[in-house]
């Protein structure tokens, strides 16, 4: 029973010792190193705030502290936004907005839909059909006596598929401008003020406040002093005296006349400071890139100048007598541009004798960029059709 009464009192000696030491204040960064534990000041300062001032006047922010004030100001802001987001109910905007949002699915339901989509759309598709049908049997094409029956096909097939669409997106349109938008806009305000309540006033600030209650006194009680040399920018972070006591908030509040003359006289100093230095960078630019623009323009034309010589040069081989025969034999044999490419290892263990392997390169690019035999381009034919893969393609480009 002494023991333990004895080391009670060491400890009591060593707590109130160290709660009673402050920084000497000697200018340096070691006064803020002076003894271990933190003063009743400090304490305070971390229980209520999460953040510590040094003899020296140094802030460090701890971040597994959250405080007590910054809960505290979150519950006041989050306050604010509910009355803000209850408030709409109020105002003429949710009104508006509703409005528009409704108007625009009804429009899009009855104008889109109904009357371009079914009563303009089909009438000219139906033209478009048996317009096409007419031409095809005035030229009398080869099969010019189905053409007719052939756009009767296209008739029935478009407003079979036409019709159901668009009334679909009429009832949709309908049911959008009816019901679902006027829910939305008048469930939205209450599911975001019953969130900013619940969410971020009540429960998030009870969760910091609860914790803060189970970290802060164990660190107060037993942490060391912080100081420049014991922070690693991200548990413990110095901090300015601005941001310690005045932590930054973001403004989310209507915008006022105040903040609009606010804005405006910004405005006009930007006006008078920056338009000058920006014509100069613009002045700058221009004369970079004419000069950029006379020296591409001039590279170009000395490149097709070159080209053009080059392509006169293999025409005049093409075109030479004393080749014909090798030029008859390659292209008799098909040496095409994917012909002559399986032929590139065979040729550079040809030349690997006489030739570098630069040179040898180099005769690969030439042959790459002339092969003997040119392929002469073909134009597609146009797929096969029938009833059915033609119905599918009537289908694809209604519009």
């Amino acid at each position: 029973m002494k023991t333990e009464r004895l080391l009670l009192a060491l400890s009591l000696v060593v707590l109130l010792s160290g709660c009673s030491t402050t920084s000497s204040g000697e200018g340096n960064a070691k006064a803020a190193d002076t003894g271990y534990f933190l003063s009743w000041e400090q304490k305070g300062q971390l229980i209520g705030s999460g953040r510590i001032k040094d003899g020296e006047g140094n802030w460090y922010d701890v971040w597994v502290v959250p405080g007590y004030d910054e809960p505290a100001q979150e519950t006041m802001t989050y306050l604010g936004k509910t009355g803000t987001a209850f408030g709409e109910y109020f105002g003429s905007k949710k009104y508006n907005d509703l409005g528009d949002a409704s108007w625009d699915a009804l429009t899009w339901g009855f104008d889109d839909c109904l009357d371009d989509f079914i009563f303009e759309g089909q009438p000219k598709a139906w033209g478009d059909y048996w317009s096409t049908a007419e031409k095809r049997t005035s030229k009398r094409v080869f099969g010019w006596w189905f053409a007719y029956p052939w756009a009767l096909m296209e008739s029935v097939v478009d407003p079979v598929v036409r019709v159901p669409v668009g009334l679909c997106g009429t009832v949709l349109g309908t049911a959008a401008g009816v019901a679902v938008v006027p829910t939305y806009y008048a469930v939205n305000s209450t599911v975001e003020g019953t969130w900013y309540l619940t969410v971020d006033a009540i429960l998030l600030p009870t969760v910091a406040c609860t914790w803060n209650t189970i970290i802060a006194p164990p660190m107060a009680l037993i942490g060391q002093k912080p100081a420049p040399s014991r922070t690693d920018g991200f548990w413990v972070k110095q901090i300015t005296a601005e941001e310690a006591l005045k932590p930054p908030q973001p403004v989310d509040e209507p915008i006022n006349t105040k903040d609009i003359e606010a804005l405006a006289a910004w405005s006009r100093l930007l006006m008078k400071t920056v338009p000058p230095l920006d014509k100069q960078r613009q002045e700058i630019q221009r004369k970079a890139q004419a000069e950029r623009s006379a020296i591409s323009k001039k590279e170009h034309e000395e490149t097709q100048a070159v080209n053009k010589k080059t392509a006169t040069a293999v025409e005049a081989l093409l075109s030479d007598p004393d080749q014909k025969g090798l030029l008859d034999y390659l292209q008799d044999r098909n040496f095409n541009p994917q012909r002559t490419s399986k032929a590139f290892t065979d040729l550079r263990q040809h030349f690997k004798p006489e030739l570098s392997d630069e040179e040898i390169n180099q005769v690969i690019q030439l042959l790459q960029r002339y092969a003997p035999s040119t392929p002469t381009p073909k134009t597609p034919l146009r797929p096969k059709t029938d009833p059915v893969k033609h119905s599918v393609e009537v289908i694809q480009e209604i519009k």
